[in-house]
C-alpha cells in the first residue's frame, strides 16, 4: 500500500534528524515544516559547563521563556528526550512542575549535576511519567529515600537509573528498585551519603537478570561478597565501577575476571591492587575498551599485560604509577594503537623516549595527561599531534 505524502516525508526525515540536516526544511513549506517539527522536538539538550557561557545562558533563557507560555506548542507533545546538565541550579521544584505539563510524554530524562530540586519533584516525575525508561539525578544530595522508593514503584519500565551522589539513600531504596523495575540494564548508586550493603546487591542481582553496567564508586560499605554475587549473577557485565570501595580485597577483584566480556572498569584509588591482580583481569577480559587504574599505583608488569591483552584499549588512566617506565608505555602504545586518552600524570620516570613512541603510534589520540611529568622536555611535545590536549605539562625551571 503506497504511503501518503506526509508518512513518506516523516520517514526520510527521520534519516536526515540521524545527521543533524533536517533544520533547513522547517523554512521549505507548511508541511515540511510539520513533519520535521515533530521529528526535531523530540530531543531536546542543554548541556552546559561549570562556567556556563553566553551561549548555554541563552539557551536556557529561551527555554524558560517557552515553559512560561500561556499556550504550548503543538510540537510539545513530541517530546521524548529531555537533558539539562551541569551545575544548573535554576532547575528548582517549580521548573520541573512546569516541565511536567509542558512535556506529558517524556520517556528520557537526564538531570545530571542539576540539584536545585528535591523530593518533592522526583515524586511528581514518578507519577506524571509511568512510562519513564531512563533518569539521570547525578550528584543530586536532595534526595532520599522517600523519592527513590516512589520512583521506583511508579517508573517500573525504568531501564538506566543513576542516583550516584545523591542524599540520604539507603538499602530500603535499592530493595523498592530490584523488585519494582526488572528491565533494569545499568544502576549508578555510588557516593554520596549512601548506607549501601551486600544485602541489597544480592536483591538487585535476584529480580534484575538483564544488568550489563553497574556504578559502586565510593560504595565503602561494599565487601569481596558483593563481587562474587555480582560475577554469579552477571557473567555478561559489560561495565562495572568499583573505585574506593575500599573493603573489597584483591581476592574478590580477581573474581571480575570472570566477567570476560567486560569492556569499562574502573578501579581507581584502591590502593592494594597489584600486578598480579591487573594481569588476571587484563588476560581474562581482552574486550576492555576503558580501564581506570588512577591511585593504583601499577607497575611495568600490568602495564605490559595490558598491552599484550586489550588491543582495543580507547581509555587508559594510570596517574600516580610513579614506577612505570618508558620500557612499557613505548610496548603499550605500539600494540594498543586505538588510545584516544591516555593519563600519565605523576608517572615520574616516564621521558621523551615515550613521547615519541606515542606521536608515532597513536593517530587517534585526543588528550594526554603529564602533569609532573618532569623528565619530559619541551622539544618531545612538539612531535606531538598540535591540536592534542595535554594537560598538566610544565616544565622545571633551571637553576640560575
Amino acid at each position: 500500500m503506497a504511503l501518503a505524502l506526509p508518512e513518506l516525508l516523516t520517514k526520510i526525515f527521520n534519516f536526515l534528524a540521524e545527521d543533524k540536516a533536517l533544520y533547513p526544511a522547517l523554512f521549505v513549506s507548511r508541511l515540511w515544516s510539520m513533519c520535521s517539527g515533530s521529528i526535531l522536538w523530540r530531543n531536546i539538550e542543554l548541556i552546559g559547563s561549570r562556567n556556563f557561557g553566553e551561549k548555554y545562558e541563552i539557551q536556557l533563557k529561551k527555554f524558560m521563556g517557552f515553559l512560561d507560555r500561556n499556550t504550548k506548542p503543538v510540537y510539545a507533545s513530541s517530546v521524548r528526550y529531555l537533558k539539562i546538565r551541569h551545575y544548573y541550579h535554576e532547575l528548582s521544584n517549580k521548573v520541573i512542575k512546569k516541565i511536567i505539563e509542558s512535556f506529558p510524554n517524556i520517556i528520557h530524562l537526564d538531570f545530571k549535576r542539576c540539584s536545585g530540586f528535591n523530593d518533592r519533584a522526583l515524586i511528581k516525575i514518578s507519577r506524571a511519567y509511568p512510562n519513564l525508561i531512563y533518569l539521570n539525578v547525578f550528584n543530586n544530595g536532595n534526595l532520599t529515600d522517600n523519592s527513590i522508593i516512589e520512583l521506583a514503584r511508579g517508573c517500573p519500565k525504568l531501564q538506566n537509573l543513576e542516583i550516584s551522589w545523591g542524599g540520604d539513600i539507603t538499602d530500603r531504596s535499592i530493595y523498592e528498585i530490584a523488585r519494582s523495575c526488572h528491565g533494569l540494564r545499568h544502576l549508578g548508586i555510588s557516593g554520596g551519603k549512601n548506607c549501601i550493603t551486600d544485602k541489597s546487591i544480592r536483591e538487585i542481582t535476584r529480580f534484575n537478570p538483564n544488568i550489563q553496567s553497574l556504578n559502586f564508586n565510593y560504595c565503602k560499605k561494599l565487601t569481596d561478597s558483593t563481587i562474587y554475587t555480582l560475577v554469579g549473577s552477571y557473567p555478561d557485565l559489560r561495565k562495572l565501577n568499583l573505585s574506593d570501595c575500599e573493603e573489597i580485597s584483591n581476592i574478590g577483584i580477581r573474581q571480575i575476571a570472570r566477567c570476560h566480556n567486560l569492556e569499562h572498569l574502573a578501579l581507581n584509588s584502591l590502593e592494594f591492587l597489584n600486578d598480579e591482580t591487573i594481569c588476571i583481569i587484563v588476560q581474562s577480559c581482552p574486550n576492555i575498551r576503558y580501564l581506570n587504574l588512577e591511585f593504583c599505583c601499577v607497575t611495568d608488569t600490568a602495564v605490559e599485560a595490558i598491552a599484550q591483552s586489550c588491543r582495543n584499549m580507547e581509555y587508559l588512566n594510570l596517574y600516580g604509577s610513579e614506577s612505570i617506565t618508558d620500557k612499557s608505555i613505548s610496548k603499550l602504545v605500539k600494540m594498543c594503537s586505538k588510545i584516544r586518552d591516555l593519563e600519565l600524570g605523576f608517572c615520574e620516570l616516564i621521558t621523551d623516549i615515550a613521547i615519541k613512541d606515542i606521536a608515532h603510534n597513536l593517530s587517534d589520540l585526543k588528550y594526554l595527561g603529564l602533569k609532573y611529568c618532569i623528565k619530559i622536555s619541551k622539544e618531545a611535545l612538539d612531535i606531538l599531534n598540535p591540536d592534542l590536549d595535554i594537560s598538566g605539562y610544565y616544565t622545571i625551571p633551571s637553576a640560575l
